[in-house]
This record gives C-alpha cells, structure tokens and sequence, in this order.
C-alpha cells in the first residue's frame, strides 16, 4: 500500500489540511493518508501549542466519514521528519512512503534536519498554494524525481495560525474549520485569550 504521511501541529486542523489530504487521494496513487500530530513541534515552544488530546480530537472530527484519512499517532515528542519517517517505516515495512508538505514549507525543506536523508527514505508531494508557480528548493526537484508538484489541485490559502487569530479576536471561522471541529472548539473553550 501506499501511504502519503502528513505531520505537524494541526493546532488547530482546519480545511485547508483536509483539502490537501483529499487532493493526494485525488491526484496520485496513494491509498491513505496519514494525518501525524507532533505533540509539539521542535521549532515552537511547547506551552505555545494546544494539548495534544485536543488537537487529536479535532482530526478525528474532522476527517470523520472521509475515506482514506486516518489519524496515526506514533506519540511524537518533538521530533524530526526524518525519525517520523522511520517510524512508519518500522510500523509498516511493506508499504512505500510518501511525505506531504505545502508549497510554503517548500523553500524551507533545505534546511530541515536531514534533508538528504529524507529524500532517501521518501518521495515529497507539494500541495501547491495560491501564488506558488515553481520550485525553489535546491534539493527538491520533479526532473530529479524526488518530489511531485499537485499542479492541478485546488488551491487554498489557510493557516492554523490564521484560525487561531480568528478565534482569539471571536472572528467567525465557520468557512475555515469542520462544523464539528468548531462545536469541540467552543465546548472545550479552546483558543481564548
């Protein structure tokens, strides 16, 4: 099998994430994707990220129903993609790897721990966002096939650091997160001031 594993924080899941899943499904040959929560990412400060029983909860919520997502959860303390990777590879050694990232980590993936290493391991799919026209990472390359550009998936523009604003100020945030992630949001009182 196939599988697309898609890391980070998801503090909190919103739809931009659940488009790019399905946009996976939709334009490669991947059976699932994995949707990975870190406990905390190595970059950010611990106390700066929800608890992790929340923002699993909120996956589950909301790739509820959708086939081919599914929540994994390999107890990520702060970690690296690369040891992420080894993880699955030891949960599932027969299946093949890939590792999803949007186009706005793209520039950045050169600088990741281990970069070379991961491309070893995997092949990475961008999910292009709006504006996004061509590589520019030096080790990501299509001609090099180490990575696949989703040139024909739907575009969305949408952080969770952007929802998080929202909420903080009581924007209205009903067209950017599942209707059931922003019930779990107001019942658990999650991102207040």
């Amino acid at each position: 099998m196939k599988i697309a594993l898609f890391g980070g924080t998801f503090d909190p899941v919103h739809k931009g994430h659940v488009k790019a899943a399905q946009s996976v499904l939709q334009f490669t040959d991947c059976s699932e994707v994995w949707f990975i929560p870190v406990y905390w990412h190595v970059y950010k400060k611990k106390e700066n990220v929800s608890d992790i029983s929340h923002r699993k909860k909120m996956i589950e919520l909301a790739i509820a129903g959708k086939e081919g997502l599914r929540l994994v959860d390999f107890n990520e303390n702060p970690t690296y993609t690369v040891e992420t990777i080894h993880k699955a590879k030891k949960q599932g050694p027969d299946n093949e790897y890939v590792w999803i990232i949007g186009s706005g980590l793209e520039q950045e993936f050169d600088s990741w721990k281990d970069a070379e290493e991961i491309l070893n391991e995997v092949k990475v799919i961008i999910v292009p966002e709006p504006g996004f026209e061509k590589l520019k990472s030096r080790l990501l390359s299509e001609e090099k096939g180490n990575c696949i550009v989703l040139w024909d998936a739907e575009r969305v523009d949408l952080s969770s650091t952007e929802v998080r604003n929202k909420l903080f100020r009581e924007r209205d945030v009903s067209g950017l997160i599942p209707s059931s992630v922003l019930q779990y949001i107001k019942e658990n009182n999650l991102y207040k001031k």
